[in-house]
């Protein structure tokens, strides 16, 4: 497991109220992560300065901190910038909002060692508000439905990202998109069956009225249409933007 590097990449801006949880998810790690790279998007809160004021924790627990602060174009770039500056073996992408369960890095390497594969995810779990949802991850080669796909909990190789490519910028399920491209490019994925990460409703991609709903609708069977699906996927999107409306809703 030792010889196992990974990277955490944490894209952020004007995050002073979360990036600390973030942060000390990571430093509390059973087995801590090779380095932490936070993309800062030129925040203007006290941001900078609390990532600032763990470093000498970092150094204690033998994390690499990197922090690059710079204007973006949003939250996808700022996942490709850290990409691409890591380091590491394996990446993952923890957002300001959401954070890991102590055991995750644990898990995430008892995985690898015991099965190879481009992409790892593990399953989350959803607070929205006072209600915790379990989310589990699932690999299915018929049919490609989001409600399988757990972003904040997936782990991919460096190679995987380098051959796949960049997350595109634009689009709000460019995540999952870049899923898509990458089960078209026959990346193999492995579940892990447990839950290793934390992801809060509220973040960037959580919020929603009924009209952008429906423009998420639209976003999503562009993702789809990408990548070579069937029209009828049209059906798949309209239900599950529906269905997360209703749960923001209920918040």
């Amino acid at each position: 497991m030792s010889n196992i590097k990974v990277t955490i990449v944490t894209a952020c801006y004007n995050s002073e109220l979360t990036i600390s949880r973030t942060i000390e998810s990571i430093l509390a790690q059973s087995i801590h992560p090779y380095e932490h790279i936070i993309v800062d998007g030129g925040s203007t809160d006290d941001t900078l300065s609390i990532i600032e004021g763990y470093r000498e924790q970092y150094d204690a627990k033998e994390i690499a901190l990197r922090v690059i602060s710079e204007p973006d174009n949003g939250i996808y770039d700022a996942m490709n910038k850290g990409i691409h500056a890591s380091s590491g073996d394996i990446i993952g992408l923890l957002n300001s909002d959401d954070y890991y369960e102590k055991n995750a890095m644990e898990i995430l390497l008892r995985e690898i060692e015991s099965e190879d594969a481009d992409i790892y995810m593990g399953g989350i779990y959803i607070h929205n508000g006072s209600q915790i949802i379990r989310k589990y991850a699932k690999y299915s080669r018929r049919y490609q439905t989001s409600r399988n796909f757990n972003h904040p909990a997936m782990f991919v190789t460096k190679k995987a990202y380098s051959e796949v490519g960049d997350y595109i910028v634009g689009n709000v399920h460019n995540d999952y998109e870049w899923y898509l491209r990458a089960l078209k490019m026959g990346k193999k994925v492995h579940i892990i069956p447990e839950i290793i990460t934390n992801f809060i409703i509220g973040g960037a991609s959580s919020k929603k009225s009924f009209k952008n709903t429906l423009k998420r609708i639209g976003l999503k069977y562009e993702v789809y249409e990408r990548n070579g699906y069937s029209r009828l996927y049209m059906i798949e999107c309209i239900a599950q933007e529906l269905a997360k409306y209703v749960l923001t809703k209920q918040s």
